[in-house]
């Protein structure tokens, strides 16, 4: 049998790519959406986390995932709601009704992995997310904070990991965890599918804002390699960007400008892959 953390490399390898290729995840790096959109876009978040967090709490006497239960190091629940308060005020609970579809369709496969005997499957929730978080969510908040002079520790809580005192040492660690996990043969093919799923699930959290870049030109990916950068926070603007940005108007309402290879490529860079972004 394989590597588990090997063959989730592989097994998600192409939908990185799709990811990168959503609406959302275009105008976001292109400095298109507003802060409004952004909040709204936690609140997806909050489900989902609230989902995990708690089926990792009650499975943690798992042997299989106690293995990549990290808590202290890894929860996000609550520096995330420090963020949607930031976004959205003080009365941000009422926007947690209605749920959405997908965030109904994320939630219910979460619980479904909990509920059902092979709880293991949560592996694949958790390496998918905190990964990303640890990875590419670190270009976020640099951005956030970059281009919006946010105070310090408001509006970017959410990618702040206090108890981690070095990134890469500690995602090395956890893929060394992952390596650990003793499943079937079948359970970890499983496992595999349900990182697949979950990518999907992430996906459909993005295109239900399509409707919101409707008269948009869609960006395109900015064929820059960036498969030599080693550090969550490698990319500053080059030249090019920089003398771009001096003709184009800032405004408080919106996201700043910055390429979407950049986030992918530290994402793949988090689970081990080598990635060049090319135009679609």
């Amino acid at each position: 049998m394989t590597l588990l953390a090997t063959d989730l490399k592989e097994g998600t390898k192409t939908l990185h790519t799709d990811i990168g290729r959503c609406k959302f995840v275009r105008h976001l790096f292109k400095g298109e959406i507003t802060m409004a959109t952004y909040g709204r876009f936690l609140i997806s978040l909050y489900h989902l986390y609230r989902t995990l967090e708690t089926a990792l709490d009650q499975h943690k006497e798992n042997p299989q995932l106690s293995l990549i239960y990290f808590p202290n190091e890894l929860r996000r629940l609550d520096a995330l709601e420090q963020d949607i308060e930031f976004f959205n005020g003080p009365d941000w609970r009422e926007m947690l009704t209605p749920i959405s579809p997908a965030q109904q369709a994320y939630i219910s496969a979460i619980e479904r992995c909990a509920s059902s005997d092979t709880p293991e499957l949560l592996v694949a929730h958790s390496y998918v997310r905190y990964m990303a978080d640890l990875s590419g969510g670190q270009i976020i908040a640099k951005r956030l904070r970059t281009f919006h002079d946010l105070p310090d520790n408001q509006g970017t809580a959410f990618y702040h990991f206090g108890m981690i005192e070095d990134l890469e040492v500690f995602k090395n660690m956890y893929r060394k965890c992952l390596n650990q996990i003793e499943v079937s043969e079948e359970l970890h093919q499983q496992i595999v599918e349900e990182a697949k799923t979950t990518f999907v699930k992430n996906i459909g959290l993005f295109d239900e804002f399509n409707n919101e870049f409707e008269g948009f030109a869609v960006p395109e990916q900015v064929p820059v390699d960036y498969s030599a950068a080693s550090e969550p926070e490698r990319p500053e603007l080059t030249a090019e960007e920089q003398a771009s940005n001096k003709h184009q108007p800032q405004q408080s309402s919106s996201l700043p400008s910055w390429h979407p290879s950049v986030l992918w490529n530290s994402l793949d860079h988090a689970v081990g892959l080598s990635y060049r972004s090319v135009n679609p």
